[in-house]
C-alpha cells in the first residue's frame, strides 16, 4: 500500500477509475456517468475498426451500447488485476465488442448476402447514449485515425483488448520488440494528443 493509500503500482487515474467502479456498483449515477464517458470513446474506435467496411451498415454506437448494457450488471463481479480495475474493465467491455462483431460476420457468412441489417440493439436514451454523442468521442476517433495502421492495430490489441505483447506479435506477424516499440510510440502520441483521457490509464 502506498503512502497515499493507493494500491502499490496503481496510478492516480486508475485509482480514480477503481473508485468510480465501486461507487457505481453502490448506485452512484454520477460515477456511472464518469465511467461511460471516459471509456466509451476508446470502445467506439475499437468497434469501428473491428467492423471495418461494415461500419457503414452496422452502427458502432449500437455495439458499444450493447457492451455497456452487458457489462454494467457485472461491475460488482470485477476483480482487480495487480490492484488495477481499468485493464479488467476494458478487457470485459472489449470482449463483448469483439463477440458482437464476430457474430455479425458469422451471421452474414451464413446468410451469404449483404441485405440491410436491423439494429444490433434498440436505440436507448440515457447515460450511454449521451456519452456516445459527446464531442469527446469524435476527438478520440480523430486522434486514433491519425495513427499509422500498424500503430492503430497495436493500440487496439494491447490498450483496449488487453492482449499480451506476445499474443499481439503472433496476431500481427511481427516480433515482440516491434509490438512494444509501436505500442509505446502510439500510446505516447495519444497521451500527448488527448491529455486526461483513458489512455492515461492503460498499461504502457
Amino acid at each position: 500500500m502506498a503512502a497515499d493509500g493507493r494500491e502499490a503500482g496503481t496510478g492516480p487515474a486508475d485509482a480514480l477509475t477503481t473508485l468510480h467502479v465501486r461507487q457505481a456498483v453502490d448506485g452512484d449515477v454520477g460515477s456511472l456517468d464518469w465511467l461511460v464517458a471516459r471509456l466509451s470513446p476508446l470502445l467506439l474506435a475499437h468497434a469501428h475498426y473491428r467492423l471495418g467496411r461494415l461500419a457503414k451498415q452496422y452502427d458502432p454506437q449500437d455495439i458499444v451500447q450493447d457492451a455497456w448494457l452487458t457489462t454494467l450488471p457485472r461491475l460488482g463481479d470485477l476483480t482487480p488485476r495487480n490492484g488495477r480495475l481499468t485493464p479488467v474493465l476494458l478487457r470485459f467491455l472489449s470482449t463483448v465488442v469483439v463477440n458482437r462483431v464476430r457474430n455479425i460476420f458469422y451471421d452474414r457468412a451464413r446468410r451469404g448476402d449483404a441485405e440491410s441489417p436491423s439494429q444490433v440493439i434498440a436505440d436507448r436514451s440515457g447515460v450511454v447514449t449521451q456519452a456516445l454523442r459527446a464531442e469527446r468521442v469524435a476527438t478520440v476517433q480523430a486522434a486514433i485515425d491519425e495513427l499509422a495502421p500498424a500503430d492503430r492495430e497495436v493500440v487496439l490489441l494491447r490498450g483496449v483488448e488487453q492482449v499480451s505483447a506476445q499474443a499481439a506479435a503472433v496476431l500481427l506477424g511481427v516480433s515482440v520488440d516491434a509490438v512494444n516499440k509501436r505500442y509505446q510510440r502510439a500510446l505516447a502520441r495519444l497521451r500527448e494528443r488527448l491529455p486526461g483521457s483513458a489512455f492515461d490509464e492503460v498499461e504502457p
